[in-house]
Formats: C-alpha cells, structure tokens, sequence
C-alpha cells in the first residue's frame, strides 16, 4: 500500500526551481488540455513582465501576520521597462539588494548577509510573474474539484513509495487563486484591473515555520515616461549601471537533483542513527527539501516527509550541518533548491516494551492478520447465521440474531422484551425498523456495533499516525489492574490515555500473540473479546463485553453459528 500526504500552504512537493524559470521533477505525463488552458490564462490576465507590457512602477510591504516576527517585514520596489530593462530594491532585516538591468549590463549590491532567502525570492518573482506556466506545463492535472487542477508526484519506490499532492485554483474570472506546488505556496487576493492586466494586490506565503507572510502591493502606476528616457541607456539615470557585474553572477535560486550536488571536503559526514521506533514503517526513504546559499551551506529546511512522519524532526536535525561544494551556473555559484532522499531504517520497540522483543507487525499488518483469523464477515468469507444473548448492566437480557450473505446483504436484528430493532442491507441499502423509545435505542444500536469487531479500513488509515504499546492484559479492561505475570498484548492506538494508561480518546485495538483482537476502543467505548472457538477455520469470540468509559454496559454470548 501507498502512504498518500495532502500539503497545504508551507507544503511540499518535488517542483524545482530556477531563478524565475520552473521545471517539474515528477516524470513527465501527459497534460490535461483544460488544466494548462487555465494556467496559460491566468498568465495573460496576470504577468507584469511580459515583453511589449506597459512599463510600471510597482511598491510591496510585507509583514508576519500570524507569529508577527520582524525578520519577515520587508519592503520591495519595483521599476520595469522591458525585461532587459528594470531596476528593483529589497529593504528587510534579513536581506538588502539594488539590482539593475540595462540590456546587456547587469549590477547588484547586496547586504552583507549576502543570501536571498527563499520566502522573499518567492515574493519578488511572484509580485510580476505569479504563473509558472513552463513548471506546470507536464502536469497531469485531474479537475476533480471545481475551479482547481490537482496532481500527485511520486517519492521512492516498491516498498519506500509514497505520492504527494499539489494543487492550483482558480477563480471565476480566470486568475489564479492559489499554487500549492512545492516549493511553490501562495496565495492570492484582492486583484485590481491594472490597464489590461488584474493583479492580485495581497499575496501570501508561508516560510516553513508558523508564519504566514503576508505582501501588500501598495503602489501600482504607470512608469512616467521621464522616468525611463533614453539617457538610461547610458550612465545616467534610473536605470543606469554603475559597474557590470555580469547577469550570471546575481543572487538567485535554480533546481538541481540532489545527485550533481558534491559533498564538501570537510567537515566528514557521520552515519546519520535511528533511535527504536513504536510506528511503522521502520525502513523507507524521508525527502527533505533544503535550500544552499552560494557557499554551499544548508540554509533553509522548510519541509521533509517519509511514510514515518514521527522521524522526520530527527532527520533534519542531523543533515541541518551538511555542507556541500558551491554548485556552478555560468561559472558563477548560485542559491540551489534541492531535495535529499535520505533512507531510514529502524529497530522495533513498541512503547512499554522495557527491552522484550516483539515481532514487528505493523498494524495494517495486525489488520490483515485478524481479517484471515477471525472475521466473519470478509469479503469471501461463508455465509452464517449467528445467534447471540446479551444481558444489561441491571440485568436485563435480550437476544441477537444476524444473518450474513454477503457484506450488501444481511440482517442484523436486536430484542429486548417486546423492543426490536432490525438493521437490513439489500443491494446496498440499508433500512431500520425500531418500535420502542428513544431512551433504550442508543443500547441496542450499541449491541450490534459490539458484535462487529470493526476495523477502519487500511485505504483510510496512515501507518505512522498509529504508536505501539506493549500493555498487560488487564490494561483492555478500563477497571482493572494489571498483574506481573499476566500475558503482554500489543495496543495500536492514537489519541490520549489516563493516569491508568487506558485510551480516552480516539482509537485503540488490542492484539495478541496470536494475532486474535482482543479489544477495541472507540468513541468512548470499549469492546472486549474472550473465549475464542473455532468456526469454519475462524476463531470467533464466543464471549463479548462492552464498556462506555469505565462502566460496564452489557455482556454478550455467541450462542451458536450455522452456515447457509
């Protein structure tokens, strides 16, 4: 099975970057012609910087809007002609720039700091040329939600596969309303008609922490015609070049696989250690996107993910020191977006374990195994007819009857006293007859979830997000204790648990060594399965016991079971 992730806004996906040109690392596919129409579109409708466009003058101030840190406060200005014709200024605590172009000559001045980080890199491209129409122009995108293309790209393979997703909006009148393409997240607002062009006034990213960066276009107007006379063309003027630098060796991002970046020579890199994990996977591949600054230094970690998402903040933390050699564009070192596939590979110990081994049986695994030991009602399996007796908490017994054919077609059927509620599935749907009170419902509606022993189905579960836990025996029975010399189980769970270490919240299965489920907790109620006997090369629990929280609330026997 494949881990499938859902990123939004600081998220990740494999898209490279290259100053303002894209390039798409998933594999090539074949495009979807309604998708790259829109995206072609909202180019039209919103690029400043298309050659021949009416020159401008454009103002942005941005600020932190979430975590309010002053390190993202910047101030960005703008003055176009052509494209080899412009000037621009960065003003922020974290990065200064003059750049001009004038035809073929080129000057900068950065400030000492001398890297353009990548949230302010994102923001000065994005204000003038917000659609990577080059990037996207291999993507197959599905338009399964109105007004949007979404993608999937593939990290690893066999075992160690997993997909992202990546996504972008659009609105009404053909503009974009959001890219969320890693390393591409934004979002735009409040557009404004600019001669023919609409521009979205705010724009939105998120660096990679809790920030959300928000840009502000305060200034947008026609370039005034004094303002880019000829004499620009000399050694005067806005756009005059004080010194030619040479365009190859500005500041800016470009992509690279991580395969054509060299170590440096030193420092060495030690073998990166796993500690013991209690979730699965324990051996896969963790994709961590970083971002070098020229000297080839890890300067940015914005996101990693892996089928184990639990390891991730490890991982980081022992590459965040790698250095490599300055990658070379031109002859000249650049900023580089790059991902690492870094592989993991783990010791099982499930939490409580205190040293003991345990096999190291994912739950999805836990799952698969009771399906072929003990579930009545797998696809395939033979149909049945079960009866079953139930007693209340104040002594008040009922009976179960339910007749399985298939999983779209059975009867499942409760009495208590003259009260029956009939649950009934014919070709997919189900209908229910109920002749008593409101009061008595909810506990006979309680009896027949008690006697499914329902799993989630494994397409609706992520492995990792489940921790296991070596537990007593006692520890499926919300009253009791334990003792020393009771048997372990193994407990998947996710969720809270009480100063007894019994779950209070979310999810939890109980499994033996003999892969039988033991337990089940859910919604505040807790299942638990004894005196297993065999039918029909099942071990079916004859036995079933129902707690909400701590309190008993009925007891159930397995009568008899007889095939159809």
């Amino acid at each position: 099975m494949t881990r499938k992730f859902a990123f939004y806004r600081g998220s990740f996906f494999f898209l490279a970057l290259g100053g303002a040109v894209l390039a798409i690392s998933a594999a090539a596919q074949t495009p979807r012609g309604d998708f790259h129409a829109s995206v072609r579109r909202a180019a039209e409708l919103s690029t400043l910087t298309q050659p021949g466009a009416q020159p401008f003058h454009l103002k942005l101030t941005t600020q932190d809007t979430t975590m309010r840190d002053p390190v993202y406060s910047a101030e960005m200005e703008f003055w176009w002609v052509a494209p080899d014709q412009w000037r621009r200024t960065v003003r922020s605590t974290a990065f200064a720039q003059i750049a001009i172009q004038n035809g073929g000559r080129y000057y900068e001045s950065n400030s000492a700091t001398d890297y353009l980080p990548y949230w302010l890199d994102e923001l000065l491209r994005s204000a003038v040329d917000p659609i990577p129409v080059d990037a996207l122009s291999n993507v197959a995108a599905d338009e399964d939600k109105p007004g949007c293309g979404n993608w999937e790209v593939v990290h690893g393979s066999n075992a160690e596969k997993f997909v992202s997703y990546a996504s972008m909006c659009f609105n009404p009148d053909g503009t974009a309303r959001e890219i969320f393409a890693e390393p591409i997240g934004l979002q735009f607002d409040a557009y404004q008609q600019f001669g023919d062009k609409r521009i979205a006034r705010q724009l939105k990213v998120w660096p990679g922490d809790r920030s959300e960066v928000t840009a502000t276009v305060t200034v947008l107007e026609p370039l005034k015609k004094d303002e880019h006379s000829e004499s620009d063309a000399a050694d005067s003027g806005l756009f005059a070049v004080p010194n030619d630098i040479g365009l190859a060796s500005r500041v800016r991002f470009v992509s690279v696989d991580e395969s054509v970046l060299a170590p440096a020579d030193s420092p060495a890199r030690s073998a990166l250690t796993w500690p013991s994990s209690y979730t699965f996977p324990l051996d896969g591949v963790i994709a961590i996107r970083i971002r070098l600054d020229r000297a080839g230094n890890i300067r940015e970690l914005p996101s990693a993910i892996s089928k184990n998402q639990r390891i991730n903040g490890g991982a980081v933390a022992q590459i965040k020191d790698w250095k490599f050699k300055p990658y070379l564009v031109d002859g000249a070192p650049v900023e580089v977006v790059t991902t690492l596939h870094v592989p993991f590979h783990m010791k099982y110990e499930p939490l409580g374990a205190n040293g003991r081994e345990f096999p190291p049986i994912s739950f999805g695994e836990h799952i698969r195994q009771y399906r072929a030991l003990s579930d009545l009602r797998v696809e395939g399996s033979k149909p049945f007819h079960l009866r079953a007796s139930f007693v209340l908490s104040g002594e008040q017994a009922g009976k179960y009857d339910e007749t399985w054919r298939s999983a779209s077609d059975w009867t499942r059927q409760v009495e208590l006293g003259s009260i029956v509620l009939r649950e009934t599935r014919v070709g997919g749907n189900t209908t229910t007859s109920f002749n008593g009170g409101a009061g008595v419902r909810p506990k006979m509606q309680a009896i027949i979830v008690a006697s499914q022993d329902l799993l989630p189905e494994q397409r609706t579960f992520q492995e990792a997000d489940w921790g296991n836990s070596a537990v007593p025996e006692s520890n499926v029975y919300p009253s009791s204790g334990g003792n020393s010399g009771e048997s372990v189980l193994i407990r998947a769970a996710r969720g809270a648990v009480d100063a007894n270490n019994h779950p209070t919240s979310g999810q939890a299965y109980w499994f033996d060594s003999d892969g039988l489920l033991r337990a089940s907790f859910a919604g505040g109620a807790s299942v638990v399965n004894s005196k297993f006997a065999p039918w029909d090369l099942k071990q079916v629990p004859r036995r079933i016991e129902l707690f909400i929280s701590t309190t008993p609330v009925a007891t159930i026997t397995v009568d008899s079971i007889d095939g159809l």
